[in-house]
């Protein structure tokens, strides 16, 4: 992996979810759950973050209704793994969430609460640039960021992240 390449995320789609997480910091935590949850962009005219667009409208809409009810619980985490502890939960009850909204929902509510995965978390296609990098699947749901190169190691595990699914899916500049 070239320097260059990781330097074009930053300056293309890496400026998106940095423009994303400045957002969700200026939110109260309702307003960052309800966003989160049903996978708004604040900063693309209110429109329902792309990846997120197979869930649906109604299906997350669901999932904001459930996760409403467990505000208090989300004022008391500390960190993104009891955020995504009880996304995970509401994933759960409703068909066709999944651990990617799960991921995402939590992701943005820890904007918002500034608590950040400590890890790089793998799902859908960040998968596909896991095996990319090191030509094999992963059954985990997260890595430590320490496995990759110096050069992405400058990033934060939610922009590796970021990062992996783009440049996997052979994105990198139609972000």
């Amino acid at each position: 992996m070239q320097k260059m390449e990781i330097e074009n995320y930053r300056i293309s789609c890496g400026k998106h979810l940095q423009n994303v997480k400045a957002a969700f910091e200026n939110f109260n935590l309702i307003e960052a759950i309800e966003k989160a949850a049903k996978s708004i962009d604040p900063t693309n005219e209110n429109k329902m973050f792309s990846h997120q667009r197979r869930v649906g409208f109604k299906v997350a809409n669901n999932g904001f209704e459930l996760l409403k009810q467990r505000e208090v619980d989300l004022r008391k985490c500390q960190n993104f793994e009891e955020i995504l502890a009880i996304t995970d939960e509401v994933s759960k009850q409703i068909y066709r969430l999944g651990s990617l909204w799960s991921y995402d929902t939590a992701l943005r509510i820890g904007f918002q609460k500034r608590v950040y995965p400590k890890n790089v978390y793998l799902q859908a296609g960040v998968k596909k640039g896991y095996k990319k990098i090191f030509n094999q699947n992963s059954n985990n749901r997260f890595v430590n960021k320490k496995i990759f190169s110096q050069e992405l190691q400058i990033l934060e595990p939610y922009e590796i992240e970021n990062f992996l699914c783009i440049w996997g899916s052979n994105q990198m500049f139609g972000c």
